[in-house]
């Protein structure tokens, strides 16, 4: 086969004009000072394939690799993959990144440092969970909630007074710890005797010694007591409710009963306890 042979004179880039046969227009194919072999798209299959019409990447001076964007500034919609190891979304009106695991539970993102994993945000079934401080069952926060609830007071044997309309409350629930307020307020005791307690909470209190909780009260009004005892809130563990305790004994509290309550009774509470 016979060859065709260019040469040249000097060094540095040469060109080669090549006049196509479709519009007669002449294209320059520049060859470099060095050995090499000029290949077409048969010869060496390509794994990109590009069906743009107009710039979707772009490599800048400094070696960073813009996709959708040709500048690195975070205002700028697109992604940037930078040459010191960093990068960057940013996206108008939607959001910049979606993560999805496919079938089983756990990581979608985990967090190092100097290559030891220190958090990560799981996925389960049910929602998804925040690895803080460790890897730990203890070190994730799981759940979070808030809500209404509705204070309901009665007597031991569940006797129930009727609430006023001012009666309302509200809960925060995160991971564990639940936090609940309320206006506690009665038209009347009906049939309640003896001890009051109020129901009506989101959660029960986890079971242990470690889970009995006090609460705070104010606001109190109409009540049959003296003008030094002041009240308080008691919940045990492993339980759906709250007793009204009365400081009004040299050896700690007494419940507070229907008699001093009153039929028209009224407290703002507060009480924050582990959920079960």
């Amino acid at each position: 086969m016979s060859k065709v042979k260019i040469e040249g004179h000097g060094t540095g880039t040469g060109t080669f004009t090549v006049t196509t046969p479709s519009s007669n227009t002449d294209r320059t194919i520049t060859l470099p000072d060095s050995t090499g072999t000029l290949a077409t798209t048969a010869d060496v299959p390509s794994s990109i394939t590009d069906n743009g019409d107009a710039t979707a990447i772009t490599i800048d001076s400094s070696e960073n690799v813009l996709i959708g964007k040709t500048t690195t500034a975070l205002a700028t919609a697109g992604l940037t993959l930078g040459e010191s190891g960093f990068a960057s979304i940013t996206r108008d009106g939607y959001e910049p990144l979606n993560v999805n695991r496919l079938n089983s539970d756990g990581n979608v993102i985990s967090v190092y440092k100097d290559s030891v994993v220190k958090g990560s945000i799981a996925v389960t079934g049910s929602g998804i969970g925040i690895q803080l401080g460790g890897t730990a069952a203890a070190n994730t926060l799981d759940d979070y909630e808030e809500g209404d609830w509705t204070p309901v007071v009665h007597d031991a044997s569940n006797n129930l007074a009727t609430m006023h309309s001012l009666t309302a409350g509200k809960y925060t629930k995160i991971g564990r710890v639940v936090t609940v307020t309320g206006n506690v307020r009665t038209t009347s005791l009906n049939s309640a005797s003896g001890g009051l307690y109020i129901s009506g909470l989101p959660f029960n209190s986890a079971a242990g010694n470690g889970f009995h909780a006090a609460g705070s009260i104010a606001n109190g009004e109409n009540f049959a007591i003296t003008a030094s005892e002041s009240l308080t809130m008691y919940m045990s563990a492993n339980s759906s409710k709250l007793r009204i305790d009365i400081y009004d004994s040299s050896q700690g509290i007494t419940i507070m009963t229907n008699s001093q309550w009153s039929s028209d009774g009224q407290i703002a509470i507060s009480v924050t306890y582990f959920a079960a």
